[in-house]
């Protein structure tokens, strides 16, 4: 079915959700895979990125481990690209290495953003021919479902109080 996958990780839980899912992916389809992470640069010149170079090259060095140790051939490239062309470089990587499909985490946005389009997902789906596989959400990707949040939700439950306030 497949024999090249690129997984484009980030480094959110998402990430390392996709990753999981792409080593079972490989090895049922006995696929290898390019890891890309592409570090993302501010469209200003005073905003300094999330991440250095030496942080972004770990990220790929540690999913290119992983994949190996569970019997997937991997290979990865960490990048810097402008925040505006993380969906283009990921579709150049995956033309480049001549990929069957393109692999990609989700951090399932909400509100305008999701209705907009303006996730990287869409933008991908958009700009390549190849079949993008979404990897299930994690449980928790610590930005639409906080730790705070769902404790408070849980302590209200346990004392049979309402979920939403009343009144």
């Amino acid at each position: 079915m497949w024999s090249r996958l690129l997984l484009a990780i980030d480094q959110y839980e998402s990430g390392q959700t996709a990753l999981a899912f792409t080593a079972g992916l490989a090895i049922a389809t006995d696929s290898n895979v390019r890891v890309l992470h592409l570090r993302e640069l501010a469209l200003g010149p005073r905003v300094p990125p999330l991440e250095t170079p030496n942080d972004a090259q770990l990220l790929v060095d540690g999913a290119t481990l992983s994949l190996r140790l569970a019997g997937v051939g991997a290979e990865g490239q960490a990048r810097s690209v402008r925040a505006d062309r993380v969906a283009h470089g990921i579709v150049e990587e995956s033309v480049e290495w001549r990929c069957d499909a393109i692999v990609l985490g989700s951090r399932r946005l909400r509100g305008v953003d999701r209705l907009s389009g303006r996730g990287v997902r869409e933008h991908v789906l958009r700009l390549s021919s190849l079949p993008v596989i979404t990897a299930p959400p994690a449980a928790d990707n610590g930005v639409h479902s906080p730790a705070w949040l769902r404790r408070g939700m849980a302590d209200r439950r346990e004392a049979g109080m309402p979920l939403r306030p009343t009144g």
